[in-house]
């Protein structure tokens, strides 16, 4: 199986060294995939914001995303962006994919230590940004949740269950990846 080419694709104001950092990190710690980090930013629509939640619903980002990504040569999509997003029924998300589709997106906002509080720690910060793109990627290469605490698959229901877990897939997880 070759390496699976994917554009992280800038959404709104997010910080440009995070999208390069990821990126790196995505073609340095894992074999699997070939990102690329896109020369545009897509704006985040202002229909997808909701000022009672002041937050953005994902999947609206992520319709747009894929509009917009159709006819570009990559594999996969992966939106990066600050802003904080929700779907309905939860009170918040770190990502949202389609599940055995081509495009996902993370949000930065809830990685930062700084939002609960903490103080700044980047090489915190951009392992759990990594966790969280390798998880989304997952679920766009047809992985559910996983089990396994330790598997990135795992459902992050909070930023420590994030921490707690690894960057990469776990052995079950990368065979069903080479199976497809």
């Amino acid at each position: 199986m070759g390496r699976i080419k994917v554009l992280i694709q800038p959404l709104g104001d997010v910080s440009e060294e995070a999208v390069l950092k990821l990126t790196e990190m995505l073609n340095v710690k894992l074999d699997l995939f070939e990102a690329y980090m896109s020369n545009r930013r897509l704006p985040l629509s202002e229909k997808a914001y909701n000022p009672l939640r002041r937050q953005y619903h994902s999947p609206h980002i992520l319709k747009m995303l894929c509009r917009v990504s159709e006819n570009l040569d990559f594999d996969r999509i992966l939106g990066v962006a600050e802003a904080d997003l929700y779907v309905r029924g939860l009170n918040f998300i770190f990502g949202e994919a389609q599940l055995g589709g081509r495009c996902a997106i993370i949000s930065l906002c809830r990685l930062k230590p700084e939002f609960y509080g903490e103080r700044s720690n980047k090489k915190l910060f951009y392992l759990r940004m990594l966790k969280e793109a390798v998880h989304e990627l997952g679920h766009t290469l047809g992985l559910n949740h996983c089990r396994n605490m330790k598997c990135v698959m795992y459902f992050s229901n909070s930023i420590w269950d994030t921490d707690m877990k690894d960057y990469r897939f776990c052995s079950q997880c990368r065979e069903k990846i080479i199976l497809n």
